[in-house]
């Protein structure tokens, strides 16, 4: 057997359903090798400081899938380790591709019948399998996962002892039989109550355009994006929209009317967004209202659209008194994010969608924090990146799509940030705003005494450490902002409606924000740093 050094990964991962063996062979495996065993589960215990099955007793396993995505993270930046898997954690295509970027992922696999037995005979009590048919069981998530486990290269464990699946996988490893790969797409799929559409991350998506989108189709892009994506997307149809927040209105909209009439287009047909959250918005809502609807596919060219407008079915255009008063909720039919666009993002817009992202990680994931901060516009990463981030709001809006509860949360820093793109004529950018934004919903949470104090500063600083602007122009009037604010489309008759902080990971919604305290946020941010 050749030098554990010499091969060709960094990690050897090994996945597959409970009962698999995957614990007991990988520590066999790294004695072999030299090599450090790691238990994901046991790692997160081990650091949450409360059993697995306690975590789903609390709250049906999400505070668990949040301690699988940061091992999955922090895992994948060690080396010559060999790395036991929960049975759900690599079915996470973020996850999956964190661990599999620099490891080599060997799935094993065992008969419904099998893994029921093995687990008959573990201490301990799975959560998953306390119903009262644990083979029905087996069998049937088995087949939910089978597509997942279908990607990795399979090891049979059926009638085979520990230390024979061992010796197997080491034999396979020295004979070259398989090699670490990494899907160039990466497929979420959101549900809502009429049907389901997939969010598709990867490189070189917009060539394979047709592979998604079939039928007539108009391309709608901007001045800016246009002349450097357009024709890879191969559409005859093509409508460019002047660039910038300050056009999307009603009568910008009239012209997508007008050249979807001349190309002949009906509800048929579809509309293709290419283009960041202004083009997005303006494109469905077109899509949404044109012969009372015709498909929809976004394809974001920014961070910022990626990781959040271009999910969720909101469309919707500003007028003089605010932003996004006319709109409608319009699901895609297919979302494609191609990072490749994001090579041609200056890095201003880079940064300014960071701020989307550090959103989704104070509402439920710390993993994503932590990753922001290790992240550039050319990282090999980025799409696990974009991957976490979609999944917190896919997690939110498919418990509420059409915005009639909890999917407000998703509006954090947004009440504040809204005000400061008005009032200062949108020469603050929306992901520039929703920084400042985020530090002033931190600050009203202190100040309200629902945050601990320290918690803006703790914002601010990991906003600061990504490039973003944390403090609001002193140009802009307190007056002005917070009439603004009065405007906004989430108040709730006169009362102004936030998102604040309890603390990271526990966001909550609050029509008793004074007034005082609300100018005195405004007012301590506009000082300078």
């Amino acid at each position: 057997m050749r030098a554990a050094t010499q091969y060709p990964f960094a990690n050897l991962v090994l996945t597959g359903f409970m009962g698999t063996g995957k614990t007991t062979v990988g520590r066999l495996l790294a004695r072999a090798l030299g090599w450090v065993f790691v238990d994901t589960d046991a790692w997160i215990v081990e650091r949450a400081g409360i059993s697995i099955a306690d975590m789903f007793a609390e709250d049906g396993g999400a505070r668990f899938r949040q301690w699988e995505s940061l091992a999955a993270l922090t895992l994948s930046q060690g080396e010559r380790q060999v790395i036991a898997t929960g049975g759900r954690l690599m079915l996470d295509p973020a996850n999956a591709f964190d661990l599999g970027r620099r490891g080599l992922t060997l799935c094993l696999a065992a008969p419904p019948a099998e893994i029921v037995r093995r687990i008959s005979l573990e201490e301990g009590r799975r959560p998953l399998l306390d119903v009262p048919d644990p083979a029905a069981q087996v069998e049937r998530l088995l087949q939910q996962r089978a597509a997942a486990y279908g990607r990795f290269p399979q090891v049979d464990t059926a009638g085979k002892t520990a230390a024979a699946i061992a010796a197997e996988i080491l034999n396979g490893l020295a004979q070259n039989r398989w090699s670490p790969t990494i899907a160039d797409t990466h497929e979420l799929t959101v549900h809502y109550p009429d049907g389901s559409y997939d969010v598709v991350v990867g490189r070189g998506l917009l060539p394979r355009l047709r592979q998604w989108v079939t039928g007539p189709a108009a391309l709608v892009t901007d001045s800016n994006v246009g002349p450097l994506h357009a024709a890879r997307c191969g559409l005859e149809t093509v409508i460019a929209l002047p660039a910038g927040e300050v056009y999307k209105r009603l009568e910008t909209v009239r012209g997508i009317y007008d050249a979807l009439l001349a190309a002949n287009m009906d509800r048929h047909g579809a509309v293709v967004a290419l283009g960041g959250g202004v083009v997005g918005d303006m494109a469905g809502f077109a899509a949404a209202t044109f012969m009372r609807g015709m498909g929809f596919a976004p394809c974001p060219t920014t961070l910022l659209a990626m990781v959040d407008a271009s999910v969720g079915g909101k469309t919707g255009v500003d007028l003089p008194q605010g932003k996004n008063l006319v709109g409608a909720f319009k699901q895609p039919n297919v979302v494609l994010a191609d990072v490749e666009t994001l090579e041609t993002l200056p890095r201003v817009e880079f940064n300014a969608g960071m701020s989307e992202v550090v959103k989704h990680g104070l509402l439920a994931s710390p993993a994503l924090l932590q990753q922001a901060t290790l992240i550039t516009p050319d990282s090999p990463d980025l799409p696990s990146l974009i991957l976490r981030a979609i999944q917190v709001k896919q997690q939110i809006v498919e418990r509420d799509p059409f915005e009639s509860g909890q999917r407000a949360i998703l509006n954090l820093g947004h009440t504040f940030g809204h005000a400061i793109e008005q009032v200062s004529q949108y020469r603050v950018r929306h992901g520039e705003a929703v920084a400042m934004g985020l530090v002033a919903a931190a600050d009203l949470s202190a100040r309200l005494g629902h945050a601990d104090a320290a918690l803006p500063a703790q914002i601010e600083s990991l906003l600061r450490r990504l490039g973003l602007p944390t403090r609001i122009p002193p140009s802009l009037p307190v007056d002005d902002l917070f009439a603004a604010m009065g405007r906004d489309k989430k108040k709730r008759g006169n009362a102004l409606r936030f998102i604040l902080l309890r603390a990271i990971g526990d966001a909550f919604i609050t029509d008793d924000a004074p007034a005082t305290a609300v100018k005195e946020t405004l007012r301590i941010l506009r000082r300078s740093n």
